[in-house]
Parts: C-alpha cells; sequence; structure tokens
C-alpha cells in the first residue's frame, strides 16, 4: 500500500502538470477530505498506508479536480464569513473578495453586531452574503432575492442547514428588486459584472462550471450594476447604504452615475490587494 505522503507527493505532481493553481493545498485539502481528517492532521499521518476503498475514492476526486471542476463542488462545502454553505454548480463559488465586503459592512459601515438593520442582498447565490450577515447581525433580518430558481432552492438548503436564522432570512424570487417591497437599511449586491471576453479567458474554474448568468453582463459588465444603483435609492431608509461588488476599475466610474441616481455620497473601497473593487453608496 502507499503511505499517504506518497499519495499526496504523486497528487501534487499530477495537479501541476494539469495547470492546478496551489496543487499542493489541493491535494492535501482533497485527501484530508477522503480521509474525513482535518488538514492539519495528514502531517501527522505520513507514513500511514491508505485503503483501497477510500484510494479509489479520492483518484476520483482528483480526476474531476484534474478537469479543473472548483475544488468546493467537489467537497461540497465551503467557508464563509465564519459559516459552512453548500456549494454546487447552481451558484457561484463563494471567493474571497466577497468575504471582504462582508467585511467592510461589518466593520466600518455598520459595527454594532447588535443592530437591528434591515438588510436585502440582492442576486443571492447560494445565500452566502445573505446568510453571513445574517448570522453576524443577531437582531437583523433580511431578505434575499435571485431571479434564478436553481440558486434560491441552494439559498433555501443552505438556510435550512444553519437553523436559527430561519426565522430572520427570508428568500424569494426577483429580478434585482422588481418584486421588492419596503425600505432597507442596507442594500448589498454581487451582481454580474464581467464582460463575455472576459468569461472566456478566465481560468476553468470559473469559465466552465460558474453560471455564465452570474458573470456576463452587458456594457463592458456595467448593464447590471447601473439597474441596481438606480433602483435602490427608493428601497433605502433615511442614511441607507448600497454596497456592491464591481469589477476592477467600475467603482471609480459608477460613483457619477450614482450620485446623479439619487444617492448623497459614493465613493470606491479597496480588496485585499488593494484594488477598488466596492461602491459603496449612502442617502
Amino acid at each position: 500500500m502507499q503511505t499517504i505522503l506518497e499519495i499526496l507527493d504523486k497528487c501534487s505532481e499530477y495537479f501541476a502538470g494539469k495547470g492546478i493553481p496551489d496543487p499542493k493545498a489541493d491535494a492535501q485539502l482533497l485527501l484530508s477530505h477522503a480521509l474525513g481528517c482535518k488538514r492539519l492532521d495528514l502531517f501527522l499521518r505520513f507514513d500511514e498506508p491508505m485503503g483501497e476503498e477510500r484510494l479509489a475514492a479520492f483518484r476520483q476526486m482528483v480526476r474531476r479536480r484534474a478537469r479543473r471542476e472548483p475544488l468546493q463542488h467537489i467537497i461540497g462545502s465551503v467557508e464563509f464569513f465564519g459559516i459552512t454553505l453548500k456549494c454546487d454548480a447552481r451558484a457561484l463559488v463563494p471567493r474571497n473578495e466577497t468575504e471582504t465586503l462582508c467585511e467592510i459592512i461589518t466593520q466600518e459601515i455598520f459595527p454594532d453586531s447588535e443592530a437591528g438593520i434591515k438588510i436585502l442582498d440582492l442576486g443571492t447565490g447560494s445565500g452566502a452574503i445573505a446568510l453571513a450577515l445574517s448570522s453576524h447581525y443577531k437582531n437583523s433580518e433580511t431578505e434575499a432575492v435571485d431571479n434564478n430558481p436553481e440558486a434560491l432552492a441552494l439559498a433555501g438548503e443552505n438556510l435550512e442547514g444553519l437553523g436559527g436564522l430561519s426565522g430572520r432570512v427570508r428568500i424569494y424570487e426577483s429580478d434585482w428588486l422588481e418584486n421588492v417591497g419596503g425600505t432597507f437599511n442596507l442594500i448589498v449586491a454581487n451582481p454580474p459584472y464581467l464582460s463575455a471576453d472576459e468569461v472566456a479567458s478566465a481560468e476553468p474554474e470559473v469559465a466552465r462550471f460558474d453560471p455564465a448568468s452570474a458573470l456576463i453582463s452587458a456594457d463592458s459588465g456595467l448593464a447590471d450594476l447601473k439597474k441596481i444603483i438606480a433602483a435602490s435609492p427608493a428601497r433605502l431608509c433615511p442614511g441607507g447604504i448600497l454596497a456592491c461588488e464591481c469589477g476592477l476599475g467600475q467603482a471609480e466610474k459608477l460613483c457619477p452615475f450614482a450620485l446623479s441616481s439619487g444617492f448623497a455620497e459614493s465613493f470606491s473601497m479597496p480588496d485585499m490587494s488593494r484594488r477598488q473593487r466596492f461602491l459603496i453608496c449612502k442617502i
């Protein structure tokens, strides 16, 4: 039998040959998932042989990852801003940039975790933003909308998996704000903001496995952001805030449009790489 270390080394080399961006980490994460242990536990088990049954299951996962299927789809879940979400092809894989948006909201925009705010998450997908913010703000009420029934089903499953949020989160179908009523303290969105050419040249994990409808927007990626900005002032309370994730260079372009749409203030904020990726608009 091969040892865990031998299997990891072979898998890492194989992934590197397939162009996987972080072959060693992916090999470790898949093997720990196959063994039902934590990633760090592998380092204490390097000399341990791996049984054929688990090795066969691991090989199947390796073949999927070699085809550039997202690691999160293979494992079936993703950690996002302190919660665990079910993850599959029905919605975008929640990414680090979107976690940064949640950090900006919770640390700088509404730093009081006891605040009884009303939140609207537009294009909720897997429910990542809505459920993460609802978990953080214990007294909040949240509405999460999407126009994709499959994504809404996934968001509903994630809501059910988190248990205690069910009384504070409502998930329903809407094309942006079309079916939304009432007003909110916070509207947040991670809408499509890429052009078709940008998606075509993206990593295979994105181009082949993320839903195109959640990625591509007309007008060089700006069309859906403009729809959201134009319609949001009517759904925000006095002092309310719209916070959007954008593509590179888009937030600065959208600031004047936000002011002409009825916002009193608009500005961009950077991601962890200091790239301007978020648009913040205040009523």
